[in-house]
């Protein structure tokens, strides 16, 4: 069998955006024009895939008598395309403004979508004439979009299916997001998001398409993201939470009835989920994601995803009455139903990248109906996860983790210690295409949920806002220090740490603070809190929910003290740092900071830039910088093994 290796990623593929007439999205790389892909496939009735678009990147399939309408990348931009299904001619029906948000009326006779319009180019682009950019507005760029163009207009449209026609609905300066449409086309539920200082803020509105007038139906400070009608249109199913710690709240399922104007929180009495996918697992490998994990069966019946204790549940509820159905160790990218006994699932394990399977409700069985990587993975070896959960120091917490140890003869391993953002993500039983590749050559990767992780209850999640750097940092360690004696054949004279973003805060944290480790890689970190505060995209927002602590005055203090930056004097372990050079959530002075610093102390340090890149490219960068990146990592732990 063979090893995994840095290209092989060009050579797997992810499942999503599932609908009940058994369309998909099947997502791809393509290696010689560097850019992804996303076609859009079939399962007939003996559950065989079919490709249907031909296309590079095409998402978001709605089905309609036998046509097939979608969206499709023109030019850069997104247009709304239709397909007939018999003859397969197809027509490219918008073509001024970047389309999102397609969606159908339940009887599938109106299709809605939001054209987004701007004059502005968000990213860094180089011109022979430049022009200057006028910012007035404390919210004016986005980390993976770029600049942002206060005069942008957002453009709901209505299209009539039988007719064809158009028809503007709404026009505005202000960005809105399409959840849902009711049954005949009549009303819509629309997100929006407020700005704040203080916390993400992010209303829903139902929308009368023939009095055009709004209602508010969630908490003015409240965050809510997902909702959808139930089929007779008196309830509404929604995703969010009342922002009492701000990022560090967990996300509730609630119902709204829209004849009393109540709304009600459906689990809050269930301990350790977090609803839909606010709280998905850190992973390195699915791409479009529906983000959709609410839905009604019928008008007394629902399901919703979860994520709990870093892996996927489905849980089935009637009214108040709600019970788990699915708790594999997997996490689910998408799902949908087929009927009211059969969902379609497409999950991911550790240890495998992506299937499709038919799960039948009543008898809780599975069927595998579509292994898109099956090919690959006769090839090729994955490496199992051997997991471990451990008391923390102070005994309030379980910390929970794995370990994927290489297959291998020899008696000592090198363990790569690897941190997760966030700090409010979490690993789980997800694959993840780095690890693995890591594993394959060698290392023991480790990695682990500290406090502050999502998953696990709300009391685990906020307890590390205001207290970064200290008990986290506690559990991390102590994670480790339980994991070397439970697993006896890693090696104690080589272990290495990595971490980006919240693990990058982590990782430089921890080599500033001891110099256990052989060598380090810190990537797109936070190292000093003051300057973060100011030119991050969320700085003041995010600085002020963590730290619990504004920078006035007395924040100073607090806020350098909170900075790895600071400590920096105490470095001795030899640190590589990674970066992309359009990081907007962390933007690069960090790391040019961090770098001086340990260069001063005349410890071995290199820094990467990587070009075109923001703060997520290792997830859904560049695919030749994603490939280079992982190559950078193993070369610098590999050089340093003893």
């Amino acid at each position: 069998m063979k090893k995994i290796n840095d290209g092989d990623i060009y050579d797997l593929y992810s499942l999503t955006q599932l609908n009940s007439d058994k369309f998909f999205v099947k997502n791809g790389i393509d290696k010689f024009e560097n850019s992804y892909t996303a076609k859009i496939y079939h399962l007939d009735n003996h559950l065989n895939s079919t490709p249907i678009t031909d296309e590079s990147f095409s998402l978001s399939p709605i089905k309609i008598n036998d046509e097939l309408y979608y969206l499709n990348k023109i030019n850069g931009n997104m247009q709304l395309v239709r397909r007939s299904l018999t003859n397969h001619d197809k027509k490219i029906l918008t073509s001024n403004g970047n389309v999102s948000d397609l969606l159908s009326s339940k009887n599938k006779q109106k299709l809605f979508f939001k054209v987004t319009r701007t004059k502005v180019e968000p990213k860094f682009e180089a011109k022979k004439f430049p022009q200057v950019r006028y910012i007035n507005c404390l919210d004016n760029r986005n980390d993976g979009f770029g600049w942002k163009d206060h005069q942008t207009v957002y453009i709901l449209y209505e299209m009539d299916v039988a007719t064809g026609d158009f028809q503007i609905l709404k026009t505005t300066k202000h960005n809105f997001n399409i959840l849902d449409i009711n049954q005949d086309g009549t009303s819509l539920m629309f997100s929006q998001n407020i700005y704040s200082l203080n916390k993400s803020i992010s209303r829903v509105y139902k929308l009368n398409l023939v009095s055009m007038k709004e209602n508010l139906i969630t908490p003015t400070d409240g965050n809510f993201n997902e909702a959808i009608f139930a089929p007779d249109n008196n309830n509404a199913l929604l995703v969010g939470n009342n922002n009492e710690y701000g990022s560090g709240t967990v996300f509730d399922l609630y119902v709204y009835n829209f004849i009393d104007e109540k709304m009600n929180n459906l689990t809050s009495c269930i301990d350790d989920i977090e609803v839909s996918y606010n709280g998905g697992l850190a992973t390195d490998f699915v791409q479009n994601r529906s983000n959709k994990g609410v839905k009604w069966i019928n008008n007394d019946y629902y399901l919703f995803h979860a994520t709990s204790h870093g892996r996927s549940q489905i849980y089935l509820g009637f009214k108040d009455d709600i019970k788990k159905i699915y708790d594999d160790e997997t996490e689910i990218y998408d799902f949908s139903i087929l009927n009211e006994n059969q969902l379609l699932l497409s999950v991911s394990s550790q240890s495998s990248p992506n299937k499709l399977l038919l799960f039948n409700i009543k008898e809780d069985k599975q069927q595998l109906v579509y292994n898109p990587n099956k090919l690959y993975e006769q090839k090729h070896d994955f490496v199992l996860p051997k997991s471990f959960s451990t008391i923390s120091e102070d005994k309030k917490f379980n910390i929970h983790g794995w370990c994927l140890f290489p297959e291998t003869n020899k008696t000592k391993v090198p363990v790569i210690l690897y941190i997760h953002g966030g700090p409010h993500e979490t690993y789980g039983d997800s694959f993840f295409y780095e690890f693995q590749y890591l594993a394959s050559h060698g290392f023991a990767v480790l990695f682990m949920n500290p406090r502050g992780s999502s998953s696990y209850g709300q009391t685990f999640e906020k307890a590390s806002m205001g207290r970064v750097g200290k008990e986290d940092y506690s559990d991390i360690l102590t994670g480790l220090n339980y994991s070397m004696k439970k697993f006896d054949n890693l090696d104690k004279d080589n272990i290495f740490i990595a971490g980006g973003s919240y693990g990058g805060f982590m990782a430089s944290w921890i080599i500033s603070h001891t110099d256990k480790f052989k060598a380090a890689i810190v990537q797109r970190p936070i190292v000093d809190w003051h300057s973060f505060y100011g030119t991050s995209d969320i700085g003041v927002r995010f600085s002020r929910n963590e730290l619990g602590a504004d920078m006035d005055d007395e924040g100073v203090n607090f806020y350098w003290d909170a900075s790895p930056l600071k400590y920096a004097k105490n470095i001795k372990t030899p640190t590589r740092i990674q970066h992309g050079e359009w990081d907007m959530r962390c933007p690069v002075n960090q790391s040019e900071a961090l770098f001086q610093a340990i260069k001063r102390n005349d410890i071995e340090a290199d820094y990467i830039r990587y070009p075109q890149s923001f703060h997520g490219f290792s997830r859904n960068g560049l695919p030749n910088l994603r490939v280079q990146r992982i190559n950078d990592i193993y070369n610098w732990f590999n050089n340093h093994v003893n």
